[in-house]
């Protein structure tokens, strides 16, 4: 499947089932820096920003996210701690990503797919680590 903005949902919803579906009022903080990351996020529909600093006066956005796109990764396969805060303005639909959940698809999966992806995760922590 090709991935399209306008089939985000569709894609992410058929390649992940099983995940809880999690909905974000406005005005939502969905993760906060500093908190350990257990869970990973998909967004499916709404506004998603992560922020450095966020509630003080060095708050700097780093980006705002489209549906489809993932966020939280880093420190969910590191089990670091958040490093940016992760904020609702209208409010988001998303899928979480459990540890757990990951690990379960990661076995259900290609063994290339599998050494792929750990490879991809620990290159990731190192280079972040620099």
């Amino acid at each position: 499947m090709t991935f399209e903005p306008g089939n985000a949902k569709t894609l992410v919803q058929s390649a992940w089932k099983g995940l809880d579906r999690r909905v974000f009022p406005a005005g939502a903080t969905i993760f906060a820096e500093g908190e350990l990351g257990t869970i990973a996020y998909i967004l499916l529909r709404g506004d998603v920003t992560i922020f450095v600093g966020y509630g003080t006066a060095q708050q700097r956005a780093l980006t705002e996210l489209k549906p489809g796109q993932m966020f939280g990764v880093h420190a969910l396969m590191a089990g670091a701690q958040r490093a940016a805060s992760a904020f609702t303005k209208g409010g988001c639909e998303l899928l979480a990503v459990s540890e757990e959940k990951l690990k379960q698809k990661l076995d259900e999966a290609d063994p290339f797919l599998r050494y792929w992806v750990d490879y991809l995760s620990k290159r990731i922590i190192d280079l972040s680590t620099q």
